[in-house]
C-alpha cells in the first residue's frame, strides 16, 4: 500500500511539473499574419573603404499589397532610417578595411517583420591595401580613359600587366560588386573583353578592353609567356604542367585571407612578378559568381571556333596552367593586357 501511494505521489508531482508552467505562458498574438515574398534589395558586397553607398528597397514582398515601410540598419555605427517602399538609404562605409552588416526590415501593420541581412567588406585599392604581399614591379602605365594605374613587368617578348584589368566600361565585379575591381580586376565575357573580334599572332590581339597600345593576348602570346618561364617549348594547347605554380604569389592576402589556399599539390614562386590573382569566374553573363580564393581565369582574344573561345586557369590545388574552351558570352574571366617591347 505505501509503495503504491508513493508511485501516485510521483506521477501527480511530474504532472504539477509539465501543467503548472503552462498557466503562465504569454498567449501568441494571433492577429498578426506572415508576409510572402521574399526583399530583392541589392547591396555590394565590398566597397571601397570611406566610400558612399547606397541601398534601394526593392520590392519583392508581394503579401500586403500596400502599408509597407523599409528600415535600414547599419550594424557597425548603428544608424537607421525608415523609409517608404522605392526609398534609398545611403551609408558611408569606414574609411579602414572592415567586415560589417546591413539589415533591411520590412514593416506593415497587422503582420510580422521581414528581416534581410548584407554582409559588407571594406576595400583599400592596389597593392598594399586590401592586396598584401604581392610582388610591386617598378614599372607601371596609366589608362588614359580613366586614370587608373597599372603595374607590368616585362616577360619574354611581351610587356604583360602584372593585375588585372578593371576598365568598367563593361564586364562586372566578383559578385556584383564593381569596387572589388580595384583589387581582384573585373571579370568579362569573351565577347564583352575582345569587342567580338579574334586576334593571332605575337602582341597582334585586339585591343577590346585594354588600354590604347595595349591587346587582349593571343594564343601566341601565352605561348612566349610559358616558353619564358618554363623548361621547354610549349604550345598553347599543352597542359603547362608546373608553370601555373610559377606564376602564383603565396602569401598573397585580400583583406587578410589567403589569396591561394595552402596545397601540397601547389609550391607558388611568382618568379615573374606576374601575380596570378584567384579573382573567380562568372557564369551566364554575369549572374552567377564562384571560385573566389580558388580559381584564376584568363581569356585567350583567339577564338578555337565561330561559337567558342580558349582561357587559361589557375586552380588553387594544382601547379599547372591548362587551357579549355568556352561559348564566348557565358564564362566571366579575367583579363591581362600586353604589348610589345
Amino acid at each position: 500500500m505505501k509503495k503504491r501511494l508513493i508511485k501516485y505521489f510521483i506521477v501527480a508531482v511530474f504532472s504539477t511539473m509539465i501543467i503548472l508552467p503552462g498557466c503562465h505562458k504569454k498567449k501568441k498574438d494571433e492577429t498578426k499574419l506572415y508576409m510572402d515574398g521574399f526583399m530583392t534589395s541589392v547591396i555590394p558586397e565590398y566597397v571601397l573603404a570611406g566610400s558612399t553607398v547606397s541601398a534601394i528597397s526593392g520590392g519583392g514582398i508581394t503579401t500586403p499589397t500596400s502599408g509597407l515601410s523599409y528600415m535600414w540598419i547599419n550594424t557597425l555605427t548603428k544608424d537607421t532610417i525608415t523609409m517608404g517602399e522605392g526609398g534609398v538609404y545611403y551609408f558611408t562605409a569606414p574609411d579602414t578595411l572592415a567586415k560589417f552588416n546591413i539589415t533591411q526590415t520590412a514593416l506593415a501593420d497587422g503582420y510580422y517583420n521581414t528581416i534581410q541581412t548584407f554582409t559588407i567588406n571594406t576595400i583599400v585599392p592596389y597593392i598594399g591595401g586590401s592586396l598584401k604581399n604581392v610582388a610591386k614591379p617598378t614599372d607601371s602605365i596609366q589608362d588614359p580613359r580613366d586614370g587608373q594605374f597599372y603595374y607590368v613587368e616585362e616577360i619574354g617578348n611581351l610587356i604583360w600587366f602584372s593585375e588585372n584589368l578593371n576598365y568598367q566600361e563593361k564586364g562586372a565585379g566578383f559578385a556584383s560588386s564593381d569596387d572589388v575591381g580595384y583589387v581582384l580586376g573585373r571579370l568579362y565575357t569573351w565577347e564583352d573583353a575582345t569587342d567580338g573580334n579574334s586576334g593571332s599572332g605575337l602582341g597582334e590581339g585586339p585591343q577590346g578592353m585594354c588600354p590604347p597600345g595595349w591587346s587582349v593576348p593571343t594564343n601566341e602570346d601565352w605561348e612566349d609567356l610559358a616558353n619564358t618561364i618554363g623548361d621547354d617549348t610549349y604550345s598553347f594547347t599543352d597542359r603547362w604542367e608546373r608553370l601555373g605554380e610559377r606564376l602564383i604569389p603565396e602569401k598573397a592576402t585580400f583583406n587578410g585571407s589567403r589569396l591561394w589556399p595552402f596545397s601540397v599539390n601547389n609550391n607558388p614562386s611568382n618568379d615573374y612578378k606576374w601575380n596570378a590573382l584567384s579573382g573567380g569566374y562568372s557564369l551566364h553573363t554575369y549572374n552567377y559568381y564562384e571560385g573566389l580564393f580558388k580559381y584564376a581565369f584568363f581569356w585567350s582574344s583567339t577564338e578555337s571556333d565561330s561559337a567558342n573561345a580558349y582561357y587559361r586557369y589557375l586552380y588553387y590545388d594544382s601547379a599547372d596552367f591548362p587551357f579549355s574552351t568556352t561559348p564566348k558570352n557565358g564564362l566571366g574571366a579575367s583579363v591581362r593586357c600586353v604589348k610589345k617591347k
